[in-house]
């Protein structure tokens, strides 16, 4: 009966440390939206946008049509799922920018008077997971690798 309580105190511990992980993970790759106030110098505006999110690897779309694209790094779009950033044109005196709230909110954080919008579209939870799994994977491929070499080298 001991053994019973000790593991169900065990799987609880478990349960509360990986669904605070999951919730971490959640917060930082999700789907925002913010609006930038434009400002007065169009040009210098798209300039500078445009370096806050090249500095985070993202690279420009050319097929991305009226609104301005840019594509994740392929390593991180593999490894979590990562989304494109999206920047609809200037309605109103600000810009649209959506994307995961990991870049997108530090992009938030170069210009001034940056308001949340909501973001009404899908979720990426299912490239999240994916990713997720690819990188456990490889941990334990790692790990699987290790355990052989140590194995073969020390001998049973």
């Amino acid at each position: 009966m001991d053994i019973l309580v000790v593991l169900a105190l065990f799987g609880l511990v478990f349960a509360a440390i990986f669904s605070l992980l999951v919730r971490r993970v959640w917060m930082r790759f999700r789907m925002i939206a913010i609006a930038v106030p434009a400002g007065s110098d169009p040009q210098a505006f798209h300039y500078k946008l445009t370096e806050a999110i090249r500095s985070f690897g993202y690279r420009p779309d050319p097929g991305a049509g009226p609104s301005a694209g840019f594509c994740s790094p392929g390593w991180q779009k593999w490894a979590v799922g990562l989304q494109d950033i999206s920047v609809l044109p200037d309605v109103g005196g600000a810009v649209l920018i959506t994307g995961p709230a990991l870049n997108v909110s530090r992009i938030g954080k170069v210009f001034t008077g940056v308001t949340a919008q909501p973001y009404n579209g899908r979720q990426p939870v299912w490239p999240l997971i994916k990713g997720c799994i690819r990188i456990f994977a490889v941990l334990l491929v790692l790990l699987a690798a290790c355990g052989l070499a140590a194995y073969l080298t020390v001998g049973p």
